[in-house]
């Protein structure tokens, strides 16, 4: 597992993240929620190892992050932050290139080259390869930017070991086609043995996780199955809008706000 005990962030002496314990298990998806300044972000980047704990651990199956070096680390969990900037435009193969780096000198460019090409595969954009970044809209940089993510969790056989995939608002910037897409893709990697932690803000794209974790203020209100945790008293709670539950004839249900 991944996984937060008791980590708390600070900056300039406000807890940011407060306590919380968390984990994240191969194989499933676990949506993190909560209103804005929540610390959802902050909580993925102490998860990654990316902020400094004021109190804590993180650790990777049994080991701190600190004991784990950079490149096995990158190996084994990958980070997909809101946005990405690049200093020069790339061919939109070259940036899911990038994320091959931590495997230099553990596999030949053959496979390098079949990992970017079943991630840009995966994002719908195998034809965009030539494609220069500074072309693409905001929607498909993020596309690209999952894909780069993927290759460098692609790891095939050569670890037996599960990778972790942390995304921050993976959807925000996608249209409804390819929000859906998205999490197909994301079910599709947890058949694959991927632990997955999406940061969302929609609740009806929550209620296909396996778990959601609910945060206000910084601390952790629920954690467990999104039926579980998506009630209208939790709802109340954690945004302060009232909300129903709505059956579906197929035996789904949706979540109506206001």
């Amino acid at each position: 597992m991944l996984q937060g005990e008791n980590v708390s962030v600070a900056i300039g002496g406000r807890r940011l993240i407060e306590s919380v314990s968390l984990a994240l298990r191969p194989g499933e998806l676990l949506a993190v929620l909560g209103p804005n300044g929540a610390g959802k972000s902050t909580l993925l980047r102490a998860l990654s190892g990316e902020a400094s704990l004021a109190q804590g651990q993180v650790r990777l199956e049994g080991r701190t992050l600190k004991e784990i070096g950079p490149d096995e680390l990158a190996r084994r969990r990958a980070v997909l932050p809101q946005e990405t900037r690049l200093a020069f435009s790339l061919a939109v193969e070259q940036v899911v290139q990038l994320g091959r780096l931590p495997h230099r000198g553990r596999c030949d460019r053959r496979i390098d080259r079949l990992a970017v090409e079943r991630a840009l595969q995966a994002v719908d954009m195998a034809g965009f390869a030539a494609r220069a970044w500074s072309t693409l809209s905001g929607g498909e940089r993020q596309r690209v930017n999952l894909a780069r993510v993927l290759a460098q969790l692609d790891d095939g056989a050569a670890s037996g070991r599960p990778g972790y995939l942390l995304l921050d608002e993976p959807t925000a910037a996608l249209d409804l086609k390819h929000q859906l897409a998205l999490l197909r893709l994301l079910r599709t990697q947890v058949r694959e043995g991927i632990g997955v932690l999406a940061i969302l803000h929609d609740l009806n794209q929550a209620l296909l996780a396996d778990r959601v974790a609910l945060l206000r203020g910084g601390r952790l209100l629920a954690l467990g199955a999104p039926e579980e945790v998506l009630t209208p008293a939790m709802v109340r709670q954690a945004y302060d809008v009232d909300a129903r539950l709505i059956d579906l004839p197929d035996g789904s249900r949706l979540i109506a706000a206001g």
